[in-house]
Protein backbone atom coordinates (compact mmCIF):
# COMPACT_ATOMS: atom_id res chain seq x y z
CA UNK A 1 0.00 0.00 0.00
CA UNK A 2 2.95 2.38 0.81
CA UNK A 3 4.25 1.95 -2.16
CA UNK A 4 1.19 2.45 -4.23
CA UNK A 5 0.77 5.82 -1.97
CA UNK A 6 4.76 6.53 -3.09
CA UNK A 7 3.94 6.53 -7.09
CA UNK A 8 0.70 8.92 -6.41
CA UNK A 9 2.38 11.64 -4.97
CA UNK A 10 5.44 11.02 -6.58
CA UNK A 11 3.03 11.71 -9.60
CA UNK A 12 1.09 14.48 -8.73
CA UNK A 13 4.11 16.23 -7.25
CA UNK A 14 3.81 18.88 -9.74
CA UNK A 15 0.86 19.52 -7.23
CA UNK A 16 2.51 20.82 -4.51
CA UNK A 17 3.34 24.66 -4.95
CA UNK A 18 -0.14 25.00 -6.27
CA UNK A 19 -1.65 23.11 -3.40
CA UNK A 20 0.60 25.48 -0.66
CA UNK A 21 -1.07 28.81 -3.39
CA UNK A 22 -4.40 26.76 -2.83
CA UNK A 23 -4.02 27.10 0.88
CA UNK A 24 -2.56 30.63 1.27
CA UNK A 25 -5.09 32.33 -0.43
CA UNK A 26 -8.00 30.52 1.62
CA UNK A 27 -6.53 31.39 4.58
CA UNK A 28 -5.77 34.75 3.19
CA UNK A 29 -9.56 34.87 2.34
CA UNK A 30 -10.97 33.16 6.03
CA UNK A 31 -8.94 35.94 8.03
CA UNK A 32 -10.37 38.77 5.44
CA UNK A 33 -13.90 36.89 5.83
CA UNK A 34 -14.02 36.84 9.52
CA UNK A 35 -12.13 40.08 11.24
CA UNK A 36 -11.64 42.41 8.61
CA UNK A 37 -15.39 42.38 6.32
CA UNK A 38 -17.95 44.12 8.14
CA UNK A 39 -20.81 43.17 5.45
CA UNK A 40 -22.13 39.65 5.79
CA UNK A 41 -22.04 39.90 1.94
CA UNK A 42 -18.54 38.17 2.13
CA UNK A 43 -19.71 35.79 4.22
CA UNK A 44 -20.96 33.19 2.05
CA UNK A 45 -17.38 32.76 0.24
CA UNK A 46 -16.49 31.27 3.90
CA UNK A 47 -17.60 27.71 3.25
CA UNK A 48 -15.84 27.51 0.50
CA UNK A 49 -12.49 29.21 1.80
CA UNK A 50 -12.66 26.41 4.68
CA UNK A 51 -12.98 23.56 2.25
CA UNK A 52 -10.48 24.87 -0.39
CA UNK A 53 -8.16 24.93 3.13
CA UNK A 54 -8.57 21.74 4.04
CA UNK A 55 -7.80 19.74 0.58
CA UNK A 56 -4.69 22.64 0.38
CA UNK A 57 -3.18 21.26 3.54
CA UNK A 58 -4.25 17.28 2.70
CA UNK A 59 -2.98 17.34 -0.55
CA UNK A 60 0.26 19.29 0.12
CA UNK A 61 0.80 16.92 3.69
CA UNK A 62 0.06 13.87 1.24
CA UNK A 63 2.75 14.74 -0.87
CA UNK A 64 5.60 15.70 1.42
CA UNK A 65 4.39 12.75 3.83
CA UNK A 66 4.63 10.03 0.76
CA UNK A 67 7.13 11.13 -1.70
CA UNK A 68 10.02 9.11 0.22
CA UNK A 69 9.08 5.90 1.53
CA UNK A 70 11.74 4.15 2.14
CA UNK A 71 12.36 0.45 0.36
CA UNK A 72 11.65 -2.75 1.44
CA UNK A 73 14.34 -4.60 3.21
CA UNK A 74 16.69 -7.02 0.97
CA UNK A 75 18.94 -9.66 2.18
CA UNK A 76 22.16 -7.42 1.93
CA UNK A 77 21.58 -5.50 4.80
CA UNK A 78 22.35 -6.30 8.06
CA UNK A 79 20.44 -7.46 11.19
CA UNK A 80 19.78 -3.59 12.98
CA UNK A 81 19.70 -2.20 9.56
CA UNK A 82 17.19 -4.35 8.38
CA UNK A 83 14.70 -3.65 11.29
CA UNK A 84 15.14 0.06 11.42
CA UNK A 85 13.89 -0.26 7.86
CA UNK A 86 11.59 -2.29 8.70
CA UNK A 87 9.83 -0.01 11.98
CA UNK A 88 10.52 3.15 9.46
CA UNK A 89 8.29 1.28 6.84
CA UNK A 90 5.57 0.41 9.35
CA UNK A 91 5.43 3.90 10.63
CA UNK A 92 4.89 4.54 6.91
CA UNK A 93 2.14 2.07 6.93
CA UNK A 94 0.63 3.53 9.66
CA UNK A 95 0.88 7.23 8.70
CA UNK A 96 -0.92 5.94 5.76
CA UNK A 97 -4.15 4.18 7.57
CA UNK A 98 -4.40 7.78 9.55
CA UNK A 99 -4.26 9.99 6.25
CA UNK A 100 -6.53 7.46 4.32
CA UNK A 101 -8.67 7.75 7.63
CA UNK A 102 -8.56 11.57 7.44
CA UNK A 103 -9.09 11.73 3.82
CA UNK A 104 -12.76 10.01 4.27
CA UNK A 105 -13.15 12.40 7.11
CA UNK A 106 -12.41 15.52 4.67
CA UNK A 107 -14.81 13.99 2.20
CA UNK A 108 -17.77 13.63 4.67
CA UNK A 109 -16.83 17.27 6.03
CA UNK A 110 -16.48 18.66 2.33
CA UNK A 111 -20.15 17.26 1.57
CA UNK A 112 -21.68 18.36 4.47
CA UNK A 113 -19.92 21.87 3.88
CA UNK A 114 -20.84 22.03 0.85
CA UNK A 115 -24.64 20.83 1.03
CA UNK A 116 -24.99 23.19 3.77
CA UNK A 117 -23.47 26.01 1.67
CA UNK A 118 -26.04 25.22 -1.91
CA UNK A 119 -29.08 25.16 0.63
CA UNK A 120 -28.27 28.87 1.68
CA UNK A 121 -26.85 30.29 -1.24
CA UNK A 122 -27.30 27.99 -3.76
CA UNK A 123 -30.72 29.43 -4.89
Amino acid sequence: MIDKLQGIAQAIQILRLPSIAVGLISLASMVVIMFISKSHESDRFLIPSIVGLLWAISTYSFIVTFRSVPEKANKSLKFFSKLKRIITRGWYWFIGVVFLGTTVAVMFVTYRMVSIWLRDYGG
